[in-house]
């Protein structure tokens, strides 16, 4: 998928490094490239809901702003992406010492974006699918 500016810059990445609650939650930018984004997540007990499960919420944060992420890197200089609407499924419950995301834009667009994330938790030696969203961004002029 061919990005509108060459490669993805500082200010592409600026979406985790200068997102409080972002940071607040831990949130750590993995990878990024035209079209797709990869984050991370050290689990702590504040990530937990009170069965000890990771809670949906921090699941769905990540799910959104990593899809956010992935289609930042397709906007031009000047525009900024917003989420208007995403759905997520919560395949199984998630437990482990850490997540993992993985996004990708399914549908670039001039006004409208959508992206897709997977969300998996990494549970002893193996990774599971925990979660799936489709997040649908606007591209807003700054």
């Amino acid at each position: 998928m061919p990005a509108r500016d060459p490669a993805p810059d500082a200010g592409q990445e600026r979406i985790f490094s200068k997102a409080p609650f972002i940071r607040e939650l831990g949130i750590r930018l993995k990878g990024l490239g035209s079209g797709w984004c990869e984050s991370s997540l050290e689990i702590q007990p504040r990530h937990l809901q009170q069965d000890d499960v990771i809670h949906a919420g921090v699941m769905a944060t990540m799910a959104d702003h990593t899809a956010g992420g992935a289609a930042a890197t397709l906007v031009k200089g000047g525009e900024i992406v917003l989420t208007i609407e995403f759905k997520i499924n919560i395949l199984r419950p998630a437990r482990g010492r850490s997540l993992r995301c993985k996004a990708v834009v399914l549908r670039p667009g001039s006004r409208v974006t959508v992206a897709e994330s997977e969300v998996f938790s990494q549970e002893g030696e193996k990774e599971v699918l925990v979660a799936k969203a489709m997040v649908t961004l606007a591209v807003v002029v700054t």
